[in-house]
């Protein structure tokens, strides 16, 4: 049988060779979710690794500035290599991070961290979605990408919560140090399984049928959509400037649980409740948009929420009252960004669905890198003054909105 032949016989019937991926997929995800150091994040980079809060957000601010400029090479790496290499080289690239992290207390080293870090995220950006393509491609699911790529989603969040009480339980008995080199080990558990991937070749094209995005010229395309559409301006701004405050809430709530003396052993259980309390809600707030009569009234009162539990947990020194503002914010703040969905899916046709997303993704990266020395400065002159100024800021953003109900 010629080759030709061969590859058509393969492509028109389903291939035990590459099934094995989808579950080796769902561990592999699993490993990754795994994230001891996420629960006593602040008490890692401030107590062991002798940082201020203002280097920290210098080490994040770096890290979405490398994360950015690597995406383009990133992927012509994935294109030459294949599939299935790229992704063992972000996992090993994420041991190497987790590795350059536990070793000794040094900003150089934290920053060579980062880079490695940034490159393994970077090299797995839409990496794993070809990859997935390809294999289900084999099996004539391709049209089932979507369920799949969830299902490795769920898979990291469910290991993200269980791993959360493991850092606290790891740095209250064992070290913070630790908790980081643990992360090492896990991550070279996800190189093993990584090894084990089948590249799928189902006929001379590399991607398989899979069409990559292309950054920039995605970035322009992004551009002159926003620029030609105010109604899409305005719900991007919205969602993008308020979106931000609200999700700076991951990397102060701990600086908060230990100024006001909160036991570290308890900081990674907060930390799994703040997941499932976001999962918890992430169906509740689109079911209220869809019931209610004025749509921007739902979006107003979300907002309001927020801002108003980020003033009061900046003049709340009670550390169960403090813990129930942070869960409200996270209740309310973490999924609002479905409230825009349907709007912005309104405004955009499907092809350009993904350019306008990474346009305003880029701002929002961008923008992070900006904020995040500002912020470390600002809390290191007073935690509280930080939450107050971030609830004033939403709740002031909010009054001026220009979002209306019939843009949702």
């Amino acid at each position: 049988m010629d080759k030709t032949r061969e590859i058509k016989i393969e492509h028109e019937y389903p291939s035990k060779k590459y099934k094995s991926n989808i579950p080796k997929s769902f561990l592999f995800y699993f490993i990754l979710g795994i994230h001891t150091v996420r629960g006593v994040m602040i008490p890692y980079f401030t107590i062991w690794g002798q940082l201020t809060f203002f280097q920290l957000m210098i080490l994040q601010s770096y890290f979405m500035l490398v994360i950015f400029l690597l995406e383009i090479p990133s992927g012509a790496i994935a294109d030459f290599l294949g599939r299935n290499k790229a992704l063992s080289l972000s996992a090993l690239s994420l041991v190497f991070a987790a590795l350059f992290y536990s070793i000794v207390p040094n900003f150089f080293l934290f920053a060579l961290a980062e880079t490695f870090w940034a490159f393994g995220m970077a090299l797995m950006s839409g990496t794993d979605e070809a990859f997935m393509y390809s294999t289900l491609k084999t099996q004539g699911k391709e049209k089932e990408l979507t369920k799949y790529m969830a299902r490795n989603r769920t898979m990291f969040l469910t290991a993200g919560i269980i791993s959360a009480p493991m850092g606290s339980v790891i740095a209250e008995f064992i070290s913070l140090q630790f908790t980081m080199t643990f992360l090492a080990i896990m991550y070279a558990f996800a190189f093993i399984v990584s090894l084990s991937f089948k590249e799928p070749k189902l006929n001379n094209n590399n991607n398989n049928g899979y069409k990559p995005e292309r950054y920039w010229p995605l970035i322009k395309e992004g551009f002159k959509e926003l620029k030609k559409n105010k109604i899409l301006r305005i719900l991007c701004f919205d969602r993008l400037a308020i979106g931000i405050l609200i999700f700076l809430l991951f990397w102060l709530y701990q600086v908060y649980l230990e100024e006001l003396n909160v036991p570290i052993i308890l900081f990674g259980f907060i930390a799994s409740a703040i997941s499932i309390v976001n999962i918890g809600f992430m169906n509740i707030l689109p079911m209220m948009l869809k019931k209610a009569k004025k749509k921007v009234n739902v979006l107003i009162t979300v907002d309001i929420i927020c801002g108003i539990a980020y003033i009061l947990l900046g003049l709340t020194f009670n550390p169960i009252l403090g813990i129930i503002l942070i869960f409200t914010i996270v209740a309310t703040g973490y999924p609002r960004f479905l409230l825009y969905m349907n709007g912005i899916n309104k405004q955009v046709e499907s092809e350009n669905r993904a350019t306008v997303l990474s346009t305003v993704n880029m701002f929002g990266s961008l923008l992070r890198a900006i904020l995040f020395p500002i912020i470390g400065i600002i809390v290191m002159w007073n935690i509280f003054a930080v939450f107050i100024i971030i609830g004033s800021l939403i709740i002031l953003f909010t009054l001026f909105t220009r979002v209306k109900s019939d843009y949702l």
